[in-house]
Order: structure tokens, then sequence, then C-alpha cells
């Protein structure tokens, strides 16, 4: 049955396409369109191209998500920093200043947040490490002066975290769909 995989794939890409919207309105999307499909091959669509011919009078699916979102605004939500983000922050900057505990605690807090991404929790989590190390061997090995050393630990603690301050991203998303208000269309040719 080739018209029940065109009909699959037409779907799939629709869903691909709709990902964008709110969780109900895809659904509801979807399941119209479907409903289109279905009506169509009742009325007796059944060959494969009749099943292309319909789905053609559908339209694009990523057309059909555009026009759906007749009513919907792509709004940009500024990132809001949750108390354990600034938590996580102030922890990782100032905890190996309390015994490590601090430094340990805002790496728990780091890690167990949704805000940031993989590389920029390693790399904050490396930040102190790596930096207290650099100061060992710039101090020790190469013995250049102390208040270089100490800049140079300064910046390579400290850049790690500028990632943080700046591009956190809760719920893995900045963006979010707004109700503008008025009911989005069904489809492009409803």
């Amino acid at each position: 049955m080739n018209a029940d995989r065109l009909v699959e794939a037409y779907l799939n890409e629709l869903a691909t396409a709709a990902e964008g919207l709110p969780a109900e309105r895809r659904t509801e999307l979807i399941a119209d369109m479907t409903t289109h499909i279905a009506e169509a091959r009742a009325d007796g669509a059944t060959s494969d191209d009749d099943v292309r011919a319909v789905l053609q009078r559908l339209g694009d699916p990523y057309e059909i998500v555009a026009a759906s979102t007749d009513g919907l605004v792509q709004t940009d939500v500024p990132p809001r920093f949750r108390p354990r983000d600034f938590g996580a922050v102030a922890l990782l900057l100032f905890g190996p200043f309390a015994l490590l505990i601090g430094w340990l605690a805002g790496v728990w807090l780091l890690w167990t947040s949704d805000r940031w991404t993989r590389p920029e929790k390693l790399l904050a989590t490396l930040g102190w490490p790596i930096g207290y190390g650099v100061a060992v061997v710039c101090d020790y090995t190469l013995s250049i002066p102390l208040g270089l050393t100490i800049a140079i630990a300064t910046v390579i603690t400290i850049a790690p975290l500028i990632p943080l301050l700046k591009n956190g991203r809760p719920g893995r998303s900045a963006t979010r769909a707004a109700l503008a208000g008025a009911t989005p269309a069904t489809s492009a040719n409803s």
C-alpha cells in the first residue's frame, strides 16, 4: 500500500514542521489534516495518484503550519535568572574560599539546572581547578611574578562563567509562542 506510506510521510513532515507550535495547537492541526485525508480517501481517493493529488491540494506541510500560526506571535522571552541560578554562579566563583564546600554546592546546582548546555556546565565546572592549576604552574614552575599569576588565574577562572551569565535558556528555549487573541486557522485551504 504505497498510498498509506504517502500519507504517513506527509503527516510525519507535517509533525516536523509543526514542532514549534504549542503542543495543543500542533495536535489539533495534525488531527484536522488526518481527518481531511481520511475523508478524501473515503470519498474514493484510493489509488496512489489520487492520494498524491489530495496531498498536493492540501499543500506543503510547512506552508500549512505557517498559515496555521495566524494569531500566534513568536516573541523572545528574556531568560529570567532564578535564585538557584544566581546561587550556582556565585558558589562557582566564591565557593572555593569556603573550604571548597561552597564550590561543590555550586557545581551541584549547576549540573542539576536545566538552564545551561552541557559544554557550558563543563567549562564552568573546570574554571576553578584549571585556574588554580595555572596559578601553581605560573608561580612555582615558570616563576612568573605573583601579580601576573593572580591576574592570569583570575581570567581563567572567571572566563568560563561569562556564558552562564548571558546565555541562560530556561526550558531549553528562550523563544515562546504567545497567543495574540485571534483564533489560528486550521489549514491553508480550510
